[in-house]
């Protein structure tokens, strides 16, 4: 299972922090403080690190466990403790233990663990994560229901092949006499040339011995009118008693029979066309540089003869391709009849979870419907049905913090088994709610911290005295500092927060009540 804790940061160099390193919790982190402080700056740090924002520090740094990592980083890093690092000098660099990563590898890497709930993110309300929550709750209830939605898809994608393989045939039907005629043309222009591997070369070898052929047949003559002399060598050589006599005499016959070979060559060479020979090495050259050499030339061809009996064998590939793709078809229907199934068996299930969160966060109840898909064509990716929630309204229309609360219910109905399985970070998630609001966003925030580790900033009381760890962001001359705070500190500064600079004797009171009983680090 995929799992992602943050287990230290450190910020260096930035428009709050100077050079501060802190040690979160790894469930309910809660950062509270006066306004300007430091703490939307330190949540875009945290964001930053993962890429999600620009860097705003000279240096940010972060020590991780990963757990998980996607097929596409095995062996690029390891699974563990991973030191994520993030430079800004000359230009901005990120590094995982040491080692350069690209911005867009990092935002790749974490993804899938990172939940933000900002004011204007909405790409909860998108079919695709919907579908993913409903599937994710069933799997709780029933771990086969995932191999369902594999299934599924991997059916989806091979009918998609099949239905698209089918249509570049019927595409290519049209203009198949076309094609066909083209295609024989060029077969029969390589057919007619009808190279030969390594004829280019021999011809230019050819070509260079005609270019030469007088001055070799001049040069013959020569030699044989030396050689017309031979029997004074001969002559001399006895006289002399020579100790090489038989060898000299042995090269002059050697010599004799060069003259007569090469005699024979050239007559050979006066029965060649020069201008045939040139014209074919011209042809040759121009089958060069077309297809990059004769090898090349005739594996083209090859590759056409191949081309032209498809086409004319493309009635019986057509038929295949079709009945290729129903059986797809079929395939699919029946995946698509079984996870639909699985849906709507779990559906109502699934609804009263989502509702029972809703109203623990103040909301209005929500409207669940998987609506069917008639039509094979236009099942999608996602199965053979629409997913459709509704609050009263659109979810498009939702305020965006009835939206973020109604993301936190969707995360609490997506029935997780792992801790540490994702990092939610959330800013100022319970600004402008009441105080009934504010508790259930806080409570909802507390249940999912054992399954996320949290990090929020809040200027209610509520969060911070459920965090299992409360930070307190304070602006000091020589910048920021932020600090965990003990039962008393807690005390304190939910007590400010309740009632301002000036606490009261009874803002102090009630946030006694509220810690009571909260389990503190």
């Amino acid at each position: 299972m995929p799992t992602l804790c943050i287990h230290k940061i450190t910020i260096k160099d930035s428009p709050a922090f100077k050079d501060i390193t802190i040690y979160p919790n790894l469930h309910f982190n809660v950062f509270s403080g006066a306004s300007g402080a430091g703490k939307s700056v330190l949540m875009e740090s945290i964001l930053a690190l993962f890429g999600l924002r620009e860097c705003n520090a000279q240096l940010l740094e972060a020590t991780l466990e990963l757990q998980g990592i996607p097929q596409d980083f095995v062996g690029l890093i390891d699974e563990g403790e991973v030191i994520l690092t993030l430079s800004k000098k000359d230009k901005i660099r990120y590094f995982l233990n040491a080692q350069n990563i690209p911005k867009k590898k990092i935002q790749e890497l974490f993804a899938p663990f990172l939940k933000h709930l900002s004011t204007k993110s909405y790409d909860a309300a998108s079919e695709a994560n919907l579908f993913l929550t409903l599937d994710s709750f069933l799997n709780a209830k029933n771990n086969t229901h995932n191999a369902l939605v594999e299934s599924y898809k991997e059916s989806f994608l091979e009918f998609l092949d099949a239905k698209n393989a089918l249509k570049k045939l019927h595409e290519e039907a049209l203009k198949v006499a076309e094609l066909k005629e083209f295609v024989r043309f060029e077969i029969a222009k390589l057919e007619s040339l009808n190279p030969k591997k390594g004829e280019y070369e021999e011809l230019l070898e050819l070509k260079k011995e005609i270019s030469k052929k007088e001055k070799i047949a001049e040069s013959v003559q020569n030699v044989r009118e030396f050689l017309s002399q031979s029997h004074k060598v001969s002559q001399f050589l006895q006289l002399t008693n020579a100790k090489d006599c038989d060898s000299i005499l042995d090269a002059l016959n050697t010599l004799e029979s060069l003259c007569e070979s090469e005699s024979e060559r050239l007559e050979s060479l006066d029965e060649m066309n020069p201008e045939e020979i040139l014209n074919r090495i011209e042809a040759l050259s121009a089958l060069k540089h077309r297809y990059g050499g004769v090898d090349e030339a005739l594996e083209y061809l090859d590759n056409k003869r191949e081309e032209l009996q498809k086409y004319e064998n493309l009635d019986s590939i057509v038929k295949d391709a079709t009945q290729k793709l129903e059986n797809a078809k079929t395939t699919l229907q029946t995946k698509a009849q079984a996870l639909s199934a699985a849906r709507n068996k779990g559906l109502k299930s699934f609804k009263d979870s989502l509702n029972s969160a809703l109203v623990s966060l103040k909301m209005q109840q929500a409207v669940v419907h998987l609506e069917p898909i008639l039509e094979v064509e236009s099942f999608s990716i996602l199965g053979a049905e629409h997913l459709q929630i509704t609050l009263n309204t659109e979810l498009k229309n939702l305020s965006s913090g009835e939206f973020n609360r109604f993301r936190l219910a969707l995360l609490l109905t997506q029935s997780t088994q792992t801790s540490h399985q994702a990092i939610i970070i959330l800013d100022e998630v319970d600004a402008n709610l009441s105080g009934e609001e504010s508790q259930g966003v806080a409570l909802a925030l507390k249940q999912l911290a054992a399954s996320y580790q949290v990090f929020a900033i809040s200027h209610q009381p509520h969060m911070p005295s459920l965090a299992d760890t409360h930070f307190l962001v304070q602006k000091q001359a020589q910048g920021s500092t932020i600090a965990p705070l003990d039962q008393s500190s807690r005390i304190q500064e939910i007590a400010r927060m309740i009632s301002g600079n000036s606490i009261t004797k009874e803002a102090l009171e009630f946030a006694t009540k509220l810690l009571s009983g909260t389990q503190c680090d």
